[in-house]
């Protein structure tokens, strides 16, 4: 038989389910517009670095335009300039053969100017044939030994191009200051590790006077760009030695 007892009862249970509903859809509500609230957040966050990113690219970007174009100026004013000028002057005392001579030597000068600056097809060519071309380039002013080690590996182009680049910029600061007669150029490539060595037995430099250098900036930076670890040695009078270690994977 029905009793009113029974139906207070459930009238209870009913509302104590209402109120379980009530408190669970307030729950998964603060949840969603906690979450909502995050992802907000996380855009912000990674638009904001990316903003950053972006501005520090554009920033070595300038920079690197920058040193690069006060290292034309000086290779123009240092040794093409002054080389012109030089048969300017002793135009009327020099013999024929010793201008054309000297005429020869200017056009090395910007021909090697010129492939500094030139972007190579870094996909058509192997970075130890890459160094090896430029090797061979200026293998006529002073003694070039290079030696390569290579597993045939994916290399990205830009450290292809970043380490072609700091090649370039010792072997430059070689020829120009180091009164050198020898240089050591050593590749290894492995499956995991890019081991970069060149070495010279000139007369050295002290690293503190020269830290702020243009050639050494450069080289600074494109190892950072690269993730490369590199060290440079050298001592008045006992060569210098440079030494860069690169992850592959």
């Amino acid at each position: 038989m029905w009793r009113w007892e029974d139906q207070d009862q459930i009238v209870l249970w009913i509302w104590i389910g209402i109120g379980l509903f009530f408190l669970t859809t307030l729950f998964v509500t603060l949840l969603v517009i906690n979450y909502l609230k995050s992802i907000k957040k996380n855009k912000q966050k990674v638009s904001k670095l990316v903003r950053n990113t972006q501005k520090e690219y554009r920033d070595n970007m300038l920079l690197w335009q920058e040193q690069d174009r006060e290292r034309l100026a000086e290779e123009l004013h240092d040794n093409i300039i002054s080389q012109l000028n030089i048969i300017r002057l002793n135009i009327n005392d020099k013999r024929p053969e010793d201008l054309n001579h000297d005429l020869k030597k200017s056009m090395q000068l910007i021909r090697e100017l010129s492939h500094n600056l030139t972007p190579p097809d870094l996909d058509e060519i192997e970075l130890e044939d890459l160094i090896a071309d430029y090797l061979d380039q200026i293998n006529k002013n002073v003694e070039v030994i290079f030696r390569h080690m290579t597993i045939r590996t994916a290399i990205s182009n830009p450290v292809k191009l970043n380490l072609f680049r700091i090649v370039q910029e010792l072997i430059a600061n070689i020829l120009k200051h180091a009164e050198a007669t020898r240089v050591d150029v050593s590749l290894r490539i492995s499956l995991n590790y890019l081991i970069l060595t060149i070495e010279d037995n000139g007369c050295g430099f002290i690293i503190e006077k020269h830290s702020g250098g243009i050639g050494l900036r450069n080289i600074q930076s494109r190892a950072q760009k690269i993730k490369a670890i590199y060290k440079l040695k050298t001592q008045p009078q006992k060569g210098t030695k440079f030494i860069a270690c690169l992850a592959l994977q």
